[in-house]
């Protein structure tokens, strides 16, 4: 195995020692055949680790790189034309790693530097030499996702840097893969394991992960994967509304817009009547706008009916609303928006109506409120609304609401969610979960 052959070191000389490190060594390895080589003399350039990260914004599909100018792009390219002045590269955000640092720790910094957003995660595409004929330069190539909520400074590098942040949509970078368009190395091989990998990014199959009272196994409080149309036998949907309550036109990507339309009487594809967003136009009533936490509930249209058998739409304010309001959610107001939606399936349930009959709502679906327009990080939501509705189930043991879930479209959104209910299991905690499919 190439590992286990031997070398010997000699001589060992630093000949330059500044920014970059130049090294003379002399060395004699284990050939092919078993031998020992001659004692060979190599030129190895010293510069430490290095880290790089691709950045993926799920909301607008978009990649987020970086544009620089550097000196040895200029050379480069002058092999090429004499008289170019084009010195400036785009390529991933990238820098050395420092000290001590490890290479997540040195790829969250130089991200926060180059472009402004603060990421968590970043998932290891792989680690490579970048040269290995003349440098013992390794790269760490990271992927990670990030949303505008995670922007917390305007970036551009450390004084004495000029970075040029540049948004692109991952479809044209692939296409510019495809076309040997990429002359960066690092993001060369980032958008040939994009290509590989967006599918995962545009969306979850549905599935059910719950997590159940340790006392009351019945009780569960969990997430769906997938789009709010896969959800299948759900008495409630709740429907995040601005202060207008007006839900977004049938052509858009909106949980509201879904809701509308999915609920609407139609022919074809053609509706024939608006039907959710007319309940909702008449439970607001003379009212031009409501506050925020004020709960409507209307019928369920057309959504009602078989695979989605839903009961009722909860509409709840959520982010205030009106012309260039560009108001981001306030989590304590989304936690006070949960909770009301939930007394309020409580009090619906009281109903003389659904105790005759015994229809009562036993389960309800929430939106990841706020972390949409709202621009709050699905992070934050997940950790301030999931906890809402735990304390609900068990501060309520006479309610008839049985099954609270959360909807997760996309990976983020489910890492969010599950981490935030693992947080309630284990030793100690008051969850235990149980999946379902």
């Amino acid at each position: 195995m190439p590992g286990s052959r031997k070398v010997r070191m000699g001589k060992q000389t630093r000949l330059l020692d500044d920014f970059f490190k130049v090294d003379e060594v002399y060395v004699s390895h284990q050939q092919l055949d078993g031998k020992m080589s001659e004692e060979q003399r190599r030129l190895v350039f010293e510069r430490g680790d290095a880290v790089a990260v691709l950045l993926y914004n799920p909301e607008t599909n978009d990649v987020i790189i970086v544009n620089q100018f550097k000196y040895p792009s200029l050379v480069g390219r002058r092999r090429d034309n004499p008289a170019t002045t084009d010195g400036w590269i785009t390529e991933t955000v990238a820098g050395m790693i420092d000290g001590e640092e490890t290479p997540e720790e040195a790829v969250i910094r130089e991200t926060r530097e180059e472009t402004g957003y603060k990421i968590r995660k970043p998932e290891l595409i792989g680690k490579f030499f970048s040269s290995p004929g003349g440098t013992s330069e390794r790269i760490f190539l990271f992927f990670a996702e990030v949303t505008e909520a995670d922007r917390v400074s305007e970036g551009g590098g450390l004084p004495g840097e000029d970075v040029g942040i540049v948004r692109k949509p991952a479809h044209e970078l692939i296409e510019q893969l495809e076309a040997r368009q990429i002359e960066d190395p690092k993001l060369a091989i980032a958008a040939s394991w994009l290509r590989g990998h967006i599918q995962r990014m545009s969306g979850l199959a549905p599935r059910t992960v719950a997590f159940a009272l340790k006392d009351k196994p019945d009780r569960i409080v969990g997430y769906k994967t997938g789009t709010i149309e896969d959800v299948r036998g759900v008495d409630v949907w709740v429907n995040s509304e601005n202060t207008d309550m007006m839900m977004d036109r049938f052509i858009g990507k909106t949980i509201s817009a879904r809701i509308r339309y999915h609920g609407a009487n139609k022919e074809g594809d053609t509706v024939l009547d608006d039907t959710i967003q007319e309940s909702l136009r008449n439970a607001l009533g003379e009212r031009a706008h409501v506050k925020i936490g004020t709960v409507l509930v209307t019928e369920a249209g057309m959504l009602r009916t078989a695979p989605h058998n839903v009961e009722r739409i909860f509409h709840v304010a959520t982010v205030e609303g009106g012309p260039g309001a560009g108001v981001k959610a306030d989590l304590e107001k989304l936690k006070l928006c949960v909770e009301r939606v939930l007394l309020r399936v409580d009090q619906e349930n009281r109903g003389l109506r659904r105790i005759l009959f015994k229809n009562f709502l036993t389960s309800i679906v929430f939106p990841m409120i706020g972390a949409g327009d709202g621009g709050l990080s699905i992070e934050r939501v997940a950790d301030n609304i999931i906890p809402v509705a735990i304390h609900f189930l068990r501060n309520n043991p006479d309610s008839k609401l049985h099954e609270i879930y959360f909807l997760a479209f996309k990976s983020r959104d489910r890492s969010a969610c599950h981490r935030a209910l693992e947080s309630f299991s284990g030793e100690g905690g008051v969850l235990t979960r149980s999946e379902r499919r």
